[in-house]
């Protein structure tokens, strides 16, 4: 399964009550058994300033504690959930605590994982001969109530097996059927994870910076190609941001699909890392949360920046190098989702964004993050906007920020409070919906002359809005600043006016009306209501449908057979037809170059009718530019099996040809005209 563009933010522990108590350092040993799924471990806490009674840690409460000392000698102590509280001796203001334990962590991994909003699977602990991963919200070791200044982690286990974790590497050896490894952190930033298996190791070093790559066997090959692109990346970040914070950094393979960053390194399942885009989509995505959401931290409280903030920097920042045509489709592409996904209660304001959950919340806190950073640095420009970033890493490095912080950065970058315009977008949810209105033209002697207004629905926003006239094969661009439900615009020019366009280039967020929506999948996983109708002769792949409507997230799809169909049942409904009924009416309006019958289909003249091919295209519905009809045709049932659960992760796509399960083609079929467009 994919999981791409994806990043597991897990929450911190929350900082203690400010006071001169602390810990000065951490030392854990632990030592793992995959066919037992055990871990034992030990921790060593140098506690610092003034004395206190008690030490609360945090342990997974399935853990049992095998001994407690402090300075050398038995302790008491109490647990209450997750809680273990250690009494702590009168008049020693920095004792030793040592903690030994042992757990067993037997969370099942997914063999045959359906895609899923939930990036964990379920998945907050393993320990498995196949691999092991400890997530930070395992508990896996007793985590103090304020960050260690200094934390070393010694991992053990059977000869073969490798781990990583976070910190620098100080160790590494295998003798008498051990493998043991050492990690040091100069910083430590958040509650550890860790992950071990069959890795075979690469490195290399990227000034004095060390690179490695922990991957399985059959993957290994891979190692080089990530090391080049990893160099590649960090040191533009480099560039572009400030000093890389951190001791190391390292692809690591995961043994089920995952798209995890962590301090100084991510951890990708398996069936993401040989996609070949992974190298140019999610990998640069993680590198850039090494300072956004890693190197600065998240203050959660307040909402979360990062997500919003890295897919700009690194997702939109790819699409921008490649041509601004590539870069204008992304930003649409951010502006259809939200309106196919974030649907009537799912909508909420920007700055309540944690973390994504399904659809919608990815769509608001990835795609509605992204785009205000996009406003904010056209509005200010590229060196102010760079600059600010510069300094909120400077001063905020290894400490949580807010999205005030940023704003404040902007603000005195670009010389001028800009609070009001970007609360607009946090604290509202949803955004501006505009439209043309009353739209005339009129000869004036040589020149012709338009007028009309932009309408906005709703409380106004107040925005900078573009509008392009095109006449006599020229484009003439007014920039608006809107602030009221209608502006009056007008233009002259020396032609014929052709086409008035309403934000040409797609540089603000706002609310696509239906019309301007292309038909895709992410219509289907958007919608509220889906019937499924399957073809005579397709009753099979029922339980597949099911699959993928699970994939799609839409379980609550109603599903009927061709037989038992009520054509007034389906009045405004989108479909999801499962091969070509019999019923006029119900495919979807297809692309000119696609034809499809029973026997296969054709797309732009090339045929397709082997057992293993299949297409997917979706179209709306016929007289109906609101509604949805996608076609899933494909050849045979091993066909279907072979793409089905692929499907989701082709969102932005309207059509899609697949050949034993391989992708063959994809595209998105643009509108003809919608809300945004006047045709003259």
């Amino acid at each position: 399964m994919l999981i791409v563009i994806l990043f597991a933010s897990l929450p911190l522990p929350a900082c203690s009550t400010p006071s001169s108590f602390g810990v000065e350092r951490q030392e854990l040993r632990v030592r793992l058994d995959p066919e037992h799924q055990l871990l034992t471990g030990e921790t060593l806490l140098q506690l610092s300033g003034e004395p206190a009674v008690a030490l609360s840690l945090t342990l997974n409460p399935a853990a049992e504690i095998d001994r407690v000392a402090v300075a050398g000698q038995p302790a008491h102590f109490r647990r209450t959930g997750d809680l273990l509280v250690v009494e702590l001796p009168e008049r020693s203001p920095a004792p030793q605590v040592t903690v030994s334990y042992h757990c067993r962590f037997a969370d099942r991994a997914p063999a045959h994982p359906v895609a899923t909003e939930d990036p964990t699977y379920g998945v907050s602990g393993t320990i498995s001969p196949q691999g092991t991963y400890l997530g930070s919200d395992a508990e896996w070791y007793p985590v103090p109530p304020v960050r260690p200044g200094r934390r070393t982690l010694t991992l053990i286990a059977p000869a073969g097996t490798e781990a990583i974790s976070a910190g620098r590497r100080i160790a590494r050896t295998t003798a008498a059927g051990v493998t043991s490894s050492t990690w040091e952190e100069e910083h430590p930033v958040e509650t550890l994870a860790l992950s071990a298996g069959p890795y075979r190791i690469e490195e290399r070093q990227l000034g004095s910076l060390p690179l490695y790559t922990y991957f399985l066997a059959d993957d290994a090959p891979l190692a080089d190609s990530y090391l080049a692109a990893s160099a590649r990346y960090l040191a533009e970040d480099d560039r572009r941001f400030g000093t890389y914070p951190f001791e190391k950094f390292a692809v690591v393979e995961n043994f089920f699909p995952t798209g995890y960053g962590f301090p100084s390194y991510t951890l990708i399942g398996g069936t993401v890392i040989r996609l070949p885009f992974i190298i140019d989509t999610s990998l640069p995505h993680e590198i850039a949360h090494n300072w956004w959401g890693n190197g600065v931290l998240v203050d959660y409280r307040r909402g979360n920046w990062s997500e919003g903030l890295v897919t700009y920097l690194a997702d939109y920042h790819q699409e921008e190098r490649q041509s601004p045509r590539a870069a204008r489709g992304y930003r649409f592409r951010i502006l259809a989702d939200y309106a196919s996904l974030v649907g009537p209660g799912a909508d909420f304001p920007l700055r309540q964004f944690v973390s994504r959950s399904d659809p919608a919340s990815r769509s608001i806190g990835y795609g509605k993050g992204a785009m205000l950073f996009h406003m904010i640095r056209r509005r200010i420009g590229n060196k102010a906007f760079e600059a600010a970033l510069r300094e909120v890493f400077r001063d905020k490095c290894f400490q949580r920020a807010s999205w005030d912080d940023f704003t404040r950065a902007f603000s005195r970058a670009a010389g001028e409070e800009l609070t009001p315009f970007v609360a607009q977008w946090l604290d509202r949810p949803g955004g501006p919906r505009l439209s043309f209105a009353g739209v005339t033209r009129q000869r004036r002697g040589v020149e012709w002359e338009v007028r009309g207004t932009v309408r906005q629905e709703g409380t106004p926003y107040a925005v900078p809005l573009t509008i392009r006239l095109t006449a006599g094969g020229e484009s003439y661009d007014r920039t608006l600043q809107l602030a009221s439900a209608a502006t009056p615009f007008a233009f002259r020019v020396p032609a014929a006016p052709e086409r008035l366009l309403l934000d040409p280039e797609v540089d603000l967020f706002r609310l696509l009306a239906a019309d301007e929506l292309p038909a895709t999948v992410n219509r289907l996983k958007g919608s509220r209501a889906l019937t499924v109708v399957v073809a005579t002769g397709y009753e099979a792949y029922e339980p597949l449908l099911r699959l993928l409507l699970r994939s799609l997230g839409r379980e609550d799809a109603v599903l009927v057979r061709e037989g038992a169909l009520s054509t007034a049942a389906l009045a405004n409904r989108d479909l999801l037809l499962c091969g070509i009924p019999r019923a006029a009416g119900l495919l979807p309006v297809l692309p000119a170059e696609v034809k499809a019958a029973p026997a296969g289909f054709t797309v732009d003249g090339v045929r397709y009718a082997a057992p293993g091919d299949a297409l997917f295209v979706a179209g709306n519905r016929l007289r109906s530019s609101e509604r949805v009809a996608a076609l899933f045709l494909p050849r045979s049932l091993a066909a279907a099996e072979a793409c089905a659960l692929k499907i989701t992760h082709y969102g932005r796509y309207s059509l899609l040809v697949f050949s034993a399960g391989e992708n063959r083609r994809k595209e998105t079929v643009p509108p003809v005209a919608g809300a945004g467009t006047v045709v003259f």
